[in-house]
Protein backbone atom coordinates (compact mmCIF):
# COMPACT_ATOMS: atom_id res chain seq x y z
CA UNK A 1 0.00 0.00 0.00
CA UNK A 2 2.56 2.57 0.59
CA UNK A 3 5.01 1.57 -2.31
CA UNK A 4 4.53 5.08 -3.25
CA UNK A 5 6.43 6.14 -0.26
CA UNK A 6 9.68 4.48 -0.73
CA UNK A 7 11.10 7.10 -3.17
CA UNK A 8 10.13 10.64 -3.76
CA UNK A 9 11.37 9.98 -7.49
CA UNK A 10 7.82 9.71 -8.88
CA UNK A 11 6.62 12.78 -6.75
CA UNK A 12 9.42 15.05 -8.24
CA UNK A 13 8.80 13.72 -11.64
CA UNK A 14 5.23 14.53 -11.46
CA UNK A 15 5.79 17.72 -9.73
CA UNK A 16 8.35 19.12 -12.54
CA UNK A 17 6.06 18.04 -14.98
CA UNK A 18 3.21 19.81 -13.21
CA UNK A 19 4.96 23.13 -13.65
CA UNK A 20 6.78 23.45 -16.36
CA UNK A 21 3.11 21.82 -18.44
CA UNK A 22 1.23 24.46 -17.08
CA UNK A 23 2.93 27.52 -17.78
CA UNK A 24 2.73 28.84 -14.29
CA UNK A 25 -0.02 26.35 -13.14
CA UNK A 26 -2.80 28.35 -15.40
CA UNK A 27 -4.41 29.92 -12.26
CA UNK A 28 -4.55 33.48 -12.39
CA UNK A 29 -7.15 34.85 -9.87
CA UNK A 30 -8.79 38.07 -9.53
CA UNK A 31 -6.04 40.40 -7.86
CA UNK A 32 -5.73 43.79 -5.71
CA UNK A 33 -2.98 45.71 -5.68
CA UNK A 34 -1.16 47.74 -3.09
CA UNK A 35 1.11 51.05 -3.17
CA UNK A 36 3.97 48.56 -2.03
CA UNK A 37 4.06 45.38 -4.13
CA UNK A 38 8.12 44.60 -3.17
CA UNK A 39 9.41 41.43 -2.23
CA UNK A 40 7.18 38.43 0.12
CA UNK A 41 8.20 37.09 2.91
CA UNK A 42 6.58 33.71 3.62
CA UNK A 43 7.03 31.35 6.65
CA UNK A 44 5.70 27.61 7.30
CA UNK A 45 6.15 24.72 8.99
CA UNK A 46 5.58 21.20 6.48
CA UNK A 47 7.01 22.70 3.13
CA UNK A 48 10.13 22.07 1.92
CA UNK A 49 11.98 25.02 0.31
CA UNK A 50 12.61 22.43 -2.67
CA UNK A 51 9.12 21.71 -3.09
CA UNK A 52 8.30 25.15 -2.90
CA UNK A 53 10.35 26.94 -5.07
CA UNK A 54 8.55 26.32 -8.36
CA UNK A 55 5.59 27.68 -6.89
CA UNK A 56 7.45 30.75 -6.15
CA UNK A 57 9.09 30.99 -9.06
CA UNK A 58 5.82 30.94 -11.24
CA UNK A 59 3.94 33.39 -9.24
CA UNK A 60 7.16 35.48 -9.13
CA UNK A 61 6.54 35.69 -13.29
CA UNK A 62 2.65 36.01 -13.05
CA UNK A 63 2.85 39.04 -10.47
CA UNK A 64 5.91 40.57 -10.96
CA UNK A 65 6.79 40.13 -7.15
CA UNK A 66 9.88 37.99 -5.10
CA UNK A 67 8.26 35.40 -2.58
CA UNK A 68 11.01 34.44 -0.15
CA UNK A 69 10.04 31.25 1.49
CA UNK A 70 11.33 30.29 5.34
CA UNK A 71 10.81 27.02 6.91
CA UNK A 72 11.09 26.86 10.40
CA UNK A 73 12.98 24.21 11.93
CA UNK A 74 10.76 23.98 15.37
CA UNK A 75 7.30 22.59 15.54
CA UNK A 76 7.40 23.33 19.37
CA UNK A 77 8.64 27.14 19.67
CA UNK A 78 7.17 28.32 16.23
CA UNK A 79 3.89 29.69 18.14
CA UNK A 80 6.33 31.79 20.05
CA UNK A 81 8.91 32.48 17.80
CA UNK A 82 5.98 34.25 15.42
CA UNK A 83 4.36 36.28 17.90
CA UNK A 84 7.80 37.63 18.74
CA UNK A 85 9.27 38.58 15.55
CA UNK A 86 5.29 39.80 14.48
CA UNK A 87 5.85 41.88 18.01
CA UNK A 88 8.99 43.49 17.03
CA UNK A 89 8.01 44.26 13.47
CA UNK A 90 10.18 41.82 11.64
CA UNK A 91 7.42 39.04 11.46
CA UNK A 92 6.60 37.33 7.37
CA UNK A 93 3.56 38.78 5.60
CA UNK A 94 2.11 35.07 5.21
CA UNK A 95 2.70 32.54 7.51
CA UNK A 96 1.29 29.03 8.13
CA UNK A 97 -1.26 29.38 11.83
CA UNK A 98 -3.10 26.12 13.37
CA UNK A 99 -6.27 25.81 12.23
CA UNK A 100 -7.66 27.28 15.75
CA UNK A 101 -5.62 30.09 15.97
CA UNK A 102 -8.19 32.28 14.00
CA UNK A 103 -10.00 32.22 17.51
CA UNK A 104 -7.24 34.01 19.64
CA UNK A 105 -5.37 35.23 17.24
CA UNK A 106 -7.26 37.15 14.60
CA UNK A 107 -6.32 40.73 15.52
CA UNK A 108 -3.06 39.84 14.11
CA UNK A 109 -4.29 38.74 10.72
CA UNK A 110 -5.24 40.79 7.76
CA UNK A 111 -8.71 38.95 5.73
CA UNK A 112 -8.83 38.73 2.46
CA UNK A 113 -10.01 41.18 0.07
CA UNK A 114 -13.61 40.17 -1.20
CA UNK A 115 -12.35 40.40 -4.99
CA UNK A 116 -9.56 37.92 -3.88
CA UNK A 117 -11.85 34.98 -2.03
CA UNK A 118 -14.90 35.12 -0.33
CA UNK A 119 -17.22 33.24 2.01
CA UNK A 120 -19.01 31.26 -0.81
CA UNK A 121 -15.65 30.45 -2.99
CA UNK A 122 -14.06 29.17 0.27
CA UNK A 123 -17.08 26.87 0.49
CA UNK A 124 -17.60 25.82 -2.87
CA UNK A 125 -13.53 24.92 -3.70
CA UNK A 126 -12.29 23.52 -0.26
CA UNK A 127 -13.66 20.67 2.18
CA UNK A 128 -16.53 21.55 5.29
CA UNK A 129 -14.20 22.17 8.36
CA UNK A 130 -11.99 25.08 6.54
CA UNK A 131 -15.28 27.25 5.86
CA UNK A 132 -16.19 26.17 9.76
CA UNK A 133 -12.39 27.27 10.94
CA UNK A 134 -11.09 30.05 9.17
CA UNK A 135 -14.29 32.22 8.21
CA UNK A 136 -15.17 35.02 10.66
CA UNK A 137 -18.54 37.11 10.05
CA UNK A 138 -17.86 36.33 6.60
CA UNK A 139 -14.47 37.25 6.30
CA UNK A 140 -11.55 34.26 4.89
CA UNK A 141 -8.85 34.63 7.45
CA UNK A 142 -6.48 31.84 6.28
CA UNK A 143 -6.65 28.84 3.42
CA UNK A 144 -5.10 25.56 3.58
CA UNK A 145 -3.27 23.82 1.11
CA UNK A 146 -3.77 20.60 2.61
CA UNK A 147 -6.22 19.54 5.08
CA UNK A 148 -5.64 15.86 7.55
CA UNK A 149 -7.25 13.85 9.54
CA UNK A 150 -6.71 11.25 12.03
CA UNK A 151 -6.62 7.52 10.79
CA UNK A 152 -6.02 4.25 11.59
CA UNK A 153 -2.82 2.25 11.24
CA UNK A 154 -2.77 -1.57 11.09
CA UNK A 155 -0.19 -4.26 11.16
CA UNK A 156 -1.23 -6.55 8.76
CA UNK A 157 1.05 -9.58 10.12
CA UNK A 158 -0.98 -9.20 13.43
CA UNK A 159 -4.06 -9.24 12.08
CA UNK A 160 -3.97 -11.73 9.55
CA UNK A 161 -2.14 -14.09 12.19
CA UNK A 162 -5.23 -13.64 14.11
CA UNK A 163 -7.82 -14.21 11.52
CA UNK A 164 -8.85 -10.73 11.00
CA UNK A 165 -9.35 -10.53 7.12
CA UNK A 166 -9.70 -6.70 7.47
CA UNK A 167 -9.44 -3.87 9.41
CA UNK A 168 -12.73 -3.04 11.65
CA UNK A 169 -14.95 -0.52 10.28
CA UNK A 170 -16.91 0.15 13.25
CA UNK A 171 -16.38 0.45 17.07
CA UNK A 172 -18.07 -2.64 17.71
CA UNK A 173 -16.20 -4.76 15.81
CA UNK A 174 -13.04 -2.84 16.86
CA UNK A 175 -13.83 -4.15 20.38
CA UNK A 176 -14.21 -7.19 19.19
CA UNK A 177 -10.59 -7.13 17.48
CA UNK A 178 -9.24 -6.33 20.69
CA UNK A 179 -10.29 -9.24 22.30
CA UNK A 180 -8.61 -11.48 19.71
CA UNK A 181 -5.45 -9.96 19.00
CA UNK A 182 -4.81 -9.31 22.57
CA UNK A 183 -2.54 -11.49 24.25
CA UNK A 184 -2.06 -11.19 28.51
CA UNK A 185 -0.23 -13.79 30.40
CA UNK A 186 -1.09 -15.18 33.88
CA UNK A 187 0.37 -12.43 35.78
CA UNK A 188 -1.36 -9.74 33.55
CA UNK A 189 1.41 -8.92 31.87
CA UNK A 190 0.20 -7.41 27.79
CA UNK A 191 2.65 -9.69 25.69
CA UNK A 192 1.02 -8.40 22.96
CA UNK A 193 -1.15 -5.14 22.31
CA UNK A 194 -4.08 -4.93 19.68
CA UNK A 195 -4.13 -1.06 19.77
CA UNK A 196 -2.27 2.03 21.62
CA UNK A 197 -5.57 3.06 23.28
CA UNK A 198 -6.53 4.30 26.47
CA UNK A 199 -3.88 5.89 28.35
CA UNK A 200 -2.75 9.64 27.21
CA UNK A 201 1.03 9.40 28.51
CA UNK A 202 2.37 6.89 26.33
CA UNK A 203 0.06 7.78 22.77
CA UNK A 204 0.74 10.69 20.38
CA UNK A 205 -2.59 12.70 19.89
CA UNK A 206 -4.61 11.18 22.54
CA UNK A 207 -6.46 13.78 23.13
CA UNK A 208 -7.56 13.96 19.21
CA UNK A 209 -8.49 10.45 19.78
CA UNK A 210 -10.63 11.31 22.68
CA UNK A 211 -12.29 14.41 21.26
CA UNK A 212 -13.62 12.71 17.77
CA UNK A 213 -15.08 9.71 19.98
CA UNK A 214 -16.75 12.62 21.89
CA UNK A 215 -17.79 14.39 18.82
CA UNK A 216 -19.00 10.68 16.94
CA UNK A 217 -21.20 10.13 19.92
CA UNK A 218 -22.81 13.05 18.92
CA UNK A 219 -21.65 15.58 21.51
CA UNK A 220 -21.16 19.57 20.19
CA UNK A 221 -18.63 20.42 22.67
CA UNK A 222 -18.67 23.96 22.26
CA UNK A 223 -21.78 25.84 22.54
CA UNK A 224 -21.37 28.66 20.05
CA UNK A 225 -24.83 30.27 22.25
CA UNK A 226 -22.94 30.81 25.20
CA UNK A 227 -19.49 30.57 24.05
CA UNK A 228 -19.07 27.65 26.61
CA UNK A 229 -17.35 24.07 26.31
CA UNK A 230 -19.72 21.53 27.54
CA UNK A 231 -18.16 18.01 28.30
CA UNK A 232 -19.38 17.09 31.38
CA UNK A 233 -22.32 15.22 30.81
CA UNK A 234 -23.38 11.72 29.79
CA UNK A 235 -21.80 11.91 26.14
CA UNK A 236 -18.97 13.19 27.61
CA UNK A 237 -18.53 10.32 30.11
CA UNK A 238 -18.80 7.47 28.20
CA UNK A 239 -17.12 8.90 25.93
CA UNK A 240 -13.89 8.95 28.43
CA UNK A 241 -15.20 6.07 29.85
CA UNK A 242 -15.09 3.88 26.46
CA UNK A 243 -11.71 5.27 25.75
CA UNK A 244 -10.06 4.29 29.01
CA UNK A 245 -11.30 0.75 29.08
CA UNK A 246 -8.63 0.09 27.01
CA UNK A 247 -6.41 0.31 29.65
CA UNK A 248 -8.64 -0.79 32.24
CA UNK A 249 -7.76 -4.79 33.47
CA UNK A 250 -10.93 -5.82 34.66
CA UNK A 251 -12.77 -4.93 30.97
CA UNK A 252 -12.36 -7.56 28.13
CA UNK A 253 -11.08 -4.72 25.90
CA UNK A 254 -8.08 -4.51 27.92
CA UNK A 255 -4.64 -4.12 25.70
CA UNK A 256 -2.92 -1.25 27.10
CA UNK A 257 -1.24 0.33 30.40
CA UNK A 258 0.92 3.46 31.16
CA UNK A 259 4.14 0.96 30.97
CA UNK A 260 3.76 0.24 27.15
CA UNK A 261 6.11 1.97 24.96
CA UNK A 262 5.21 5.29 23.34
CA UNK A 263 2.92 4.50 20.78
CA UNK A 264 4.46 5.78 17.35
CA UNK A 265 7.31 2.95 18.86
CA UNK A 266 5.04 0.35 19.71
CA UNK A 267 3.45 -0.25 16.40
CA UNK A 268 6.66 0.50 14.56
CA UNK A 269 8.05 -2.13 16.50
CA UNK A 270 5.29 -4.36 16.06
CA UNK A 271 3.89 -4.79 19.65
CA UNK A 272 0.84 -3.79 19.00
CA UNK A 273 -1.73 -3.85 15.83
CA UNK A 274 -3.10 -0.65 15.64
CA UNK A 275 -2.51 3.40 16.67
CA UNK A 276 -4.36 6.24 15.29
CA UNK A 277 -2.80 9.21 13.50
CA UNK A 278 -2.39 11.46 10.84
CA UNK A 279 -0.80 11.10 7.74
CA UNK A 280 2.88 12.66 8.12
CA UNK A 281 3.29 9.17 10.45
CA UNK A 282 3.53 7.63 7.55
CA UNK A 283 7.12 8.51 6.86
CA UNK A 284 8.07 8.65 10.69
CA UNK A 285 7.03 4.23 10.65
CA UNK A 286 8.74 3.73 7.54
CA UNK A 287 11.90 5.26 8.92
CA UNK A 288 12.05 3.79 12.28
CA UNK A 289 10.86 0.01 10.62
CA UNK A 290 11.52 -0.07 6.54
CA UNK A 291 9.91 -3.95 6.75
CA UNK A 292 7.03 -3.22 8.65
CA UNK A 293 3.95 -4.83 6.80
CA UNK A 294 1.32 -1.78 7.83
CA UNK A 295 -1.73 0.07 6.12
CA UNK A 296 -3.79 2.79 6.82
CA UNK A 297 -7.58 2.40 6.79
CA UNK A 298 -10.14 4.87 7.81
CA UNK A 299 -11.23 5.44 11.51
CA UNK A 300 -14.05 3.00 13.07
CA UNK A 301 -17.35 5.11 12.74
CA UNK A 302 -19.94 4.35 15.60
CA UNK A 303 -22.25 0.86 14.48
CA UNK A 304 -25.06 1.49 12.19
CA UNK A 305 -23.66 5.24 11.42
CA UNK A 306 -24.86 6.11 7.79
CA UNK A 307 -22.11 7.51 5.39
CA UNK A 308 -23.35 10.96 6.20
CA UNK A 309 -23.58 11.18 9.99
CA UNK A 310 -19.70 10.08 9.34
CA UNK A 311 -17.18 12.13 11.74
CA UNK A 312 -13.50 12.40 11.42
CA UNK A 313 -11.19 14.79 13.39
CA UNK A 314 -9.29 17.37 11.24
CA UNK A 315 -5.61 19.01 11.95
CA UNK A 316 -4.29 21.54 10.00
CA UNK A 317 -2.54 24.37 9.02
CA UNK A 318 -3.35 26.74 6.81
CA UNK A 319 -1.83 29.65 5.34
CA UNK A 320 -2.58 33.63 6.97
CA UNK A 321 -1.66 37.22 6.16
CA UNK A 322 -0.20 39.47 8.73
CA UNK A 323 -1.57 42.73 9.21
CA UNK A 324 1.72 44.00 9.71
CA UNK A 325 2.16 43.03 6.13
CA UNK A 326 3.20 46.35 3.62
CA UNK A 327 1.74 44.65 0.99
CA UNK A 328 -1.41 42.42 2.38
CA UNK A 329 -3.22 42.74 -1.06
CA UNK A 330 0.03 41.01 -3.00
CA UNK A 331 0.13 38.80 0.22
CA UNK A 332 -3.39 37.84 -0.08
CA UNK A 333 -2.87 37.05 -4.15
CA UNK A 334 0.08 34.91 -3.20
CA UNK A 335 -2.02 32.75 -0.51
CA UNK A 336 -4.50 32.37 -2.75
CA UNK A 337 -2.40 31.62 -5.98
CA UNK A 338 -0.62 28.74 -3.75
CA UNK A 339 -3.99 27.06 -2.50
CA UNK A 340 -5.25 26.77 -6.08
CA UNK A 341 -5.18 23.53 -7.83
CA UNK A 342 -2.29 23.05 -9.55
CA UNK A 343 0.17 24.64 -6.88
CA UNK A 344 -1.50 23.00 -3.70
CA UNK A 345 -1.57 19.35 -5.97
CA UNK A 346 1.80 19.92 -6.27
CA UNK A 347 3.06 20.66 -3.23
CA UNK A 348 0.54 17.61 -1.78
CA UNK A 349 2.33 15.40 -4.01
CA UNK A 350 6.02 16.04 -3.36
CA UNK A 351 5.43 15.81 0.36
CA UNK A 352 2.75 12.99 -0.04
CA UNK A 353 0.23 15.03 2.47
CA UNK A 354 -3.84 15.04 2.02
CA UNK A 355 -5.72 18.46 -0.55
CA UNK A 356 -8.01 20.71 0.76
CA UNK A 357 -9.76 21.20 -2.09
CA UNK A 358 -12.86 19.26 -3.55
CA UNK A 359 -11.74 19.07 -6.69
CA UNK A 360 -8.49 17.43 -5.63
CA UNK A 361 -10.26 15.02 -3.27
CA UNK A 362 -11.90 13.60 -5.87
CA UNK A 363 -8.69 12.57 -8.04
CA UNK A 364 -7.35 11.10 -4.93
CA UNK A 365 -9.65 9.15 -2.79
CA UNK A 366 -8.38 6.25 -4.53
CA UNK A 367 -4.46 6.66 -4.27
CA UNK A 368 -2.40 3.97 -2.93
CA UNK A 369 -0.62 6.37 -0.24
CA UNK A 370 -2.70 9.52 0.48
CA UNK A 371 -6.51 7.70 -0.22
CA UNK A 372 -7.85 7.26 3.11
CA UNK A 373 -6.64 10.90 4.34
CA UNK A 374 -7.88 12.58 1.23
CA UNK A 375 -11.69 11.14 1.46
CA UNK A 376 -11.59 11.07 5.11
CA UNK A 377 -11.08 15.14 5.14
CA UNK A 378 -14.47 15.29 3.40
CA UNK A 379 -16.33 14.49 6.62
CA UNK A 380 -13.72 16.03 8.86
CA UNK A 381 -14.75 18.32 12.03
CA UNK A 382 -13.35 20.92 14.47
CA UNK A 383 -14.61 23.21 16.93
CA UNK A 384 -13.38 26.42 17.71
CA UNK A 385 -10.14 26.17 20.59
CA UNK A 386 -8.73 29.25 22.26
CA UNK A 387 -5.13 27.56 23.09
CA UNK A 388 -5.06 23.80 21.72
CA UNK A 389 -2.01 23.37 23.23
CA UNK A 390 -3.48 23.58 27.10
CA UNK A 391 -6.64 21.67 25.63
CA UNK A 392 -4.60 18.93 24.77
CA UNK A 393 -2.95 19.19 28.35
CA UNK A 394 -6.05 19.58 30.09
CA UNK A 395 -8.02 16.68 28.62
CA UNK A 396 -4.93 14.35 28.25
CA UNK A 397 -4.31 15.04 32.00
CA UNK A 398 -8.28 14.14 32.54
CA UNK A 399 -7.90 10.80 30.86
CA UNK A 400 -4.65 10.07 32.79
CA UNK A 401 -6.44 11.10 35.90
CA UNK A 402 -9.11 8.09 35.08
CA UNK A 403 -6.66 5.63 34.64
CA UNK A 404 -4.53 5.98 37.41
CA UNK A 405 -7.83 6.11 39.75
CA UNK A 406 -6.97 9.60 40.76
CA UNK A 407 -10.71 10.93 39.28
CA UNK A 408 -13.75 9.80 38.27
CA UNK A 409 -14.77 9.98 34.79
CA UNK A 410 -17.31 12.35 35.94
CA UNK A 411 -14.72 14.25 38.33
CA UNK A 412 -12.52 14.45 35.33
CA UNK A 413 -14.77 15.98 32.92
CA UNK A 414 -16.05 18.47 35.54
CA UNK A 415 -12.42 19.93 35.96
CA UNK A 416 -12.03 19.55 32.53
CA UNK A 417 -14.37 21.57 31.35
CA UNK A 418 -13.95 24.36 34.37
CA UNK A 419 -10.42 24.53 32.72
CA UNK A 420 -10.87 24.68 29.32
CA UNK A 421 -13.56 27.29 29.73
CA UNK A 422 -11.53 29.43 31.83
CA UNK A 423 -8.82 29.81 28.74
CA UNK A 424 -11.83 31.08 26.68
CA UNK A 425 -11.51 34.81 26.05
CA UNK A 426 -14.41 36.63 26.67
CA UNK A 427 -16.42 38.19 23.75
Amino acid sequence: MFKALSSKLPALVLLLTGVFALSGFGCRQNTAVDQSTGELVVWGLWQESADMEPVLKAFAEQYGTKVTYKKIASVATYERDLLSALAEGRGPDVFVIHHNWVNDKQRLMTPAPANIIDERAVRDEFVDVAAADLVRGGQVYALPSSVDTLAMYYNKDLLNAAGIARPPRTWTDFQQMIERVTKVNRLGTIQQSAAALGTAGNINRASDIFQLLMMQSGLSIFDAQNNKVSINNDIGARALTFYTDFANKSKKVYTWNLQQDYSIDAFAAGKTAVMFNYSYSVPTIKAKNPRLNFGVAEIPQIAGSSDSNRVNFASYWPFAVSNSSRSPNMAWNFVRFLTSKNPSDSINRAALTPPARRDSVVELQRDASIGVFAEQAITAQSWPRFDSAAVDTILNAAIDNVVTGAATSEDALRQAEEQINNLTPAQ
